[in-house]
């Protein structure tokens, strides 16, 4: 008996590919949907008809999977999802990967086993995690949320925010106020935020003719405030201090802050901070920021989700990518109040 494995072998296309024109979901490019139904019409397949219809059966549910819930970015993306989909009558599953891939695959195991409509992920690496594929086989589209894979396939979509933008932003502003010893701490380059927020920045930094010497740039394994307390303790150390500190996210910027202010050290008298992510207690110690539409990247990731729910629906999606413009949000943290 022929299977969707003998198709996508015939057609060259992955099994995901292959399943998603069998299941008529507008994801696949149409030369791609041509080649896949041609090997389909020559071998003569024939889908399961009943494994079709539980898979096609609508839960009027949808799910988000985010690495750690209690990182502070992550409550206005989620409101963003929630309302978009709570005002088209879908309920929601939130799931808490807490960064492991195994865990990850075990909700989306679960997550297949609840017949739920479709996912937003936000949990990507750059290196493709192969249980992706796992959804689309089930007949069950997915978007990917801030972070993505480093190519995007023919069924996939992203929706996030210019990260390298962000960073021009955060040195224009900077470098406005008249600082040019601007040391940068970066996030792990392996998720596609931070590759993009530290490109921007030498980028910047380049454009400016400002030079960066080796020890002002730092880089973490994670981008916790634990992480940002421990360079901040490394920085105290140098000869001389840079005179601002860029932190490729806000909880970074905690960890320096905190550090900064037990050591004696007045922010900005003595450095100037500034963060990116503007989560929501930036605030309380006014730390300059900048945002990346956190609540709208949540909207727009579920109106996009339910676009490709909407199989009629397929020119509304043929953007395979929605990047939102980041706002600077300017606090005393970097100084202008003393500069201006």
């Amino acid at each position: 008996m022929l299977t969707i494995k003998d198709v996508a072998k015939k057609s060259g296309f992955s099994v995901a590919t292959v399943s998603a024109v069998v299941n008529g979901l507008p994801v696949v490019s149409p030369k791609a949907k041509e080649q896949i139904q041609s090997a389909i019409k020559e071998l003569g397949y024939r889908p399961n008809r009943v494994a079709r219809s539980l898979k096609n059966s609508k839960t009027s549910s949808l799910a988000m999977i985010v690495r750690d819930v209690t990182n502070p970015f992550y409550p206005e993306v989620i409101m963003g999802f929630e309302d978009v989909a709570w005002s088209n009558n879908y309920e929601v599953f939130l799931c808490n990967t807490e960064n492991n891939p195994e865990r990850e695959k075990k909700y989306i195991d679960n997550l297949i086993g609840r017949r739920v409509d479709g996912v937003v992920i936000a949990t990507s690496f750059i290196q493709r995690e192969n249980h992706y594929d796992r959804l689309l086989e089930n007949g069950i589209p997915y978007v990917f949320l801030n972070r993505r894979p480093e190519q995007l396939l023919d069924h996939e979509y992203f929706v996030g925010s210019d990260n390298a933008a962000a960073s021009e932003k955060a040195v224009l502003h900077l470098t406005e106020l008249g600082y040019k010893d601007i040391l940068y701490m970066s996030g792990p380059l392996n998720l596609y935020t931070f590759k993009k927020r530290y490109e921007g920045f030498l980028r910047t930094m380049d454009k400016m003719g400002l030079p960066v010497g080796e020890d002002r740039i730092l880089f973490s394994s994670d981008f916790m405030e634990k992480s940002g307390s421990e360079h901040a303790k490394r920085i105290l150390g140098y000869e001389k201090m840079p005179e601002a500190i860029f932190c490729s996210n806000d909880l970074l910027a905690f960890g320096v802050h905190q550090t900064f202010k037990e050591a004696g050290m007045r922010i900005p008298e003595d450095v100037a901070l500034i963060g990116l992510d503007n989560n929501r207690y930036s605030h309380l110690i006014d730390l300059s920021t900048v945002e990346p539409q956190n609540n709208q990247m949540g909207r727009k990731a579920g109106e996009v989700l339910l676009g490709l729910l909407k199989i009629k629906d397929v020119i509304a999606h043929e953007q395979k990518e929605i990047i939102l413009e980041p706002r600077l949000i300017i606090r005393k943290s970097s100084g202008a109040d003393a500069r201006s």
